[in-house]
């Protein structure tokens, strides 16, 4: 795995008067009138406005133009315009898009330090400092792990500086800083090639994390996994020479008691998904090294929740596997019995995803979990519905769902609700076993109901992020690749307007 990229972002009163040869300077420019920030001097206003009046640069969301300006005592100073759409549209999302198509644009032309003069509109100033900070950090990502680099020959962006926002926004900044970071750490385990990141190196780099932040671990290898009678994960590793795991994380706040309410992240962790016996096509079967997105979500939810520190208990459960086929996998047909005891008809080997889950949030009902919220790049159908802007939501528990919604829009990955009840029973009858794991379509509703009898009465919410775990192409403020959905959600649930 990469190292991980470090920026340091601060808050600025006005621009610099001074040119830096190896800095830049941004300017955010709005698609309407008033277009250009009130911190720019006259010679650099002068600039921008005649750029913008002549419609070389229309200010239209995720664009960016590079242009120079003479510079006192010779040399040209380079003048980023950033694109932040109409107004009336700015919001939280915007300045987070504009932050990091910025940043991209920045470290592309070499510059290392940027100067950012942005209007945040109608945006409460904190969360919007928040926003632009947290863009920022997001949009510096890469993913060429592999690809040969001389660090030495490549300047990197080091600092962002914001101006006009004001001041006392240290927290803002700090919390963009630790759950961008840890979105970032999501991307980075969900873009590993299968090959470097079976569900032991996952387990071990998730317990590497854990000892770096002061969270418990309690993970299971595959003797405890069998011991327990976790068939669902058995199953779905049982055609893999990689060992399947149970990945168990805890943060318990100081002062906190078991009598304590104990909310769990349950993150699907399939670290390649063949599709099995039921195999896929070979056509982008590639971006299946991402099917443990979830669980790399919810890993790098609790990473952050541990050095924001609030006065929440949490767990969270990841059962991973490799879905491989061979002499030993399991097959269409075959019977597994869960951790909660419900047996489950394997009709689709290639539905495996609900299969490990089952488990693992039986098991997290098991360790006391009193809500449950779990992450799953579960089903193509959730992508036909919805497409790739919005994670697909299901519920027993409207109040729970509601604080997931809400939770999902503050934090720029809005979900969408869907139904789930017994009026789709049918699709998950078997006539041999308790459910059946595939029925056909509306899949994603089918296979949230599943997860839902294994649910119980406990409040649950099934965040289906198909779509929305993964970049099918560059974007101005992402690579493409992994996205690390699901991790600012499920910190913002927890941590609200902290």
């Amino acid at each position: 795995m990469s190292r991980e990229t470090s920026l340091k972002v601060e808050l600025g009163a006005a621009l610099p008067a001074t040119h830096d040869a190896g800095g830049a300077v941004a300017v955010g420019v709005f698609a309407d009138e008033p277009r250009l920030p009130e911190t720019l001097d006259g010679g650099l206003r002068g600039l921008c406005e005649r750029v913008t009046s002549e419609g070389e640069f229309k200010g239209e969301g995720e664009t960016t133009l590079l242009i120079h300006a003479p510079a006192d005592g010779g040399g040209a100073r380079r003048v980023l315009l950033v694109g932040l759409g109409a107004r009336a549209e700015f919001d939280e999302a915007a300045a987070r898009r504009a932050a990091g198509s910025a940043v991209r644009a920045a470290a592309s032309a070499r510059v290392r330090t940027l100067d950012f003069a942005v209007v945040l509109g109608g945006v409460e100033v904190g969360r919007g400092v928040r926003a632009l900070a947290e863009g920022a950090h997001l949009g510096l990502y890469e993913n060429g792990f592999y690809q040969k680099k001389d660090d030495d020959e490549s300047p990197r962006l080091e600092r962002l500086r914001i101006v006009g926002a004001g001041e006392g926004f240290g927290e803002e900044l700090e919390h963009a800083r630790v759950v961008a970071e840890s979105a970032n750490w999501a991307r980075r385990l969900a873009d590993e090639p299968g090959l470097s990141l079976p569900p032991r190196e996952f387990a071990r780099r998730a317990a590497e994390m854990a000892n770096e932040f002061g969270l418990k671990v309690e993970s299971l290898g595959v003797e405890e996994v069998r011991a327990k009678g976790m068939g669902g994960l058995l199953g779905v590793g049982q055609g893999s020479e990689e060992e399947p795991a149970l990945i168990v994380l805890r943060y318990e706040p100081e002062g906190a008691s078991e009598e304590d309410e104990l909310w769990a992240f349950v993150g699907k962790g399939i670290t390649f998904d063949t599709g099995g016996i039921s195999i896929k096509h070979g056509l982008d079967m590639y971006e299946m090294k991402s099917d443990m997105a979830g669980g790399a979500a919810a890993l790098g939810a609790i990473r952050a929740i541990a050095q924001l520190k609030p006065n929440r208990r949490l767990v969270a459960v990841v059962p991973s596997a490799e879905n491989m086929p061979s002499g030993k996998s399991i097959k269409p047909g075959d019977i597994v019995r869960s951790f909660a005891g419900p047996t489950v008809e394997c009709v689709d080997t290639d539905a495996e995803g609900r299969l490990v889950l089952v488990d693992g949030i039986a098991y997290a009902k098991h360790l006391g979990a009193t809500r449950v919220v779990d992450l799953a790049t579960l089903t193509g159908s959730i992508i036909i519905a919805l497409g790739t802007h919005r994670a697909g939501l299901f519920s027993n528990d409207d109040e729970w769902a509601e604080q997931v919604l809400d939770a999902s829009l503050r934090a720029g990955e809005p979900a969408w609700r869907m139904p789930v009840s017994d009026d789709y029973k049918k699709r998950i009858e078997s006539m041999i076993a308790d459910y059946k794991n595939y029925g056909g379509k509306p899949d994603a509703t089918a296979a949230a109901l599943l997860l839902s009898k294994f649910a119980g009465e406990t409040p649950w919410v099934h965040l289906d992020i198909a779509g929305t775990a993964w970049y099918d192409s560059a974007t101005a403020y992402a690579p493409k690749g992994a996205s690390g959905a699901g991790v600012r959600t499920l910190v913002e649930l927890v941590c609200g307007e902290v």
